[in-house]
């Protein structure tokens, strides 16, 4: 079961990175927990894929031109979990952050995400 939850995270980043977000929120349960903390600029507390499709509209306008460079997967059982780095320009200046994103899967979905985040000093 770890390989498939792996293929399905990585795959949703290979998404994301084409800027394909409605193939992103496919691999979400309808109601996916989805936490991510300040100090980030797209803080948010998320439940259900309408929400979580909010905060990528969000995102957007938040960050120009996010940048994830991606470091490692781990998975264990239901648990996949990525580290990594994401960079780009927040209100017209650089910004970056190193980041844990923490998922959780059954059935083939992803029913939680908490993002574990150590930003830069431009975004304290």
């Amino acid at each position: 079961m770890s390989d498939q939850n792996l293929d399905i995270v990585r795959g949703a980043y290979e998404s994301f990175s084409r800027g394909d977000v409605p193939a992103v929120l496919g691999i979400l349960a309808d109601d996916i927990a989805w936490s991510v903390p300040p100090p980030l600029p797209q803080a948010t507390e998320a439940h259900g894929r309408d929400e979580v499709g909010a905060f990528f509209e969000r995102l957007g306008g938040i960050w120009e031109g996010l940048d994830l460079e991606l470091a490692d997967f781990v998975a264990s059982g239901d648990r996949v979990c990525v580290i990594g780095r994401g960079s780009g320009k927040v209100d017209g200046q650089e910004a970056g952050y190193g980041f844990v994103h923490a998922w959780k899967l059954a059935d083939g979905k992803a029913v939680r995400f908490d993002e574990y985040s150590q930003p830069g000093p431009e975004l304290l």
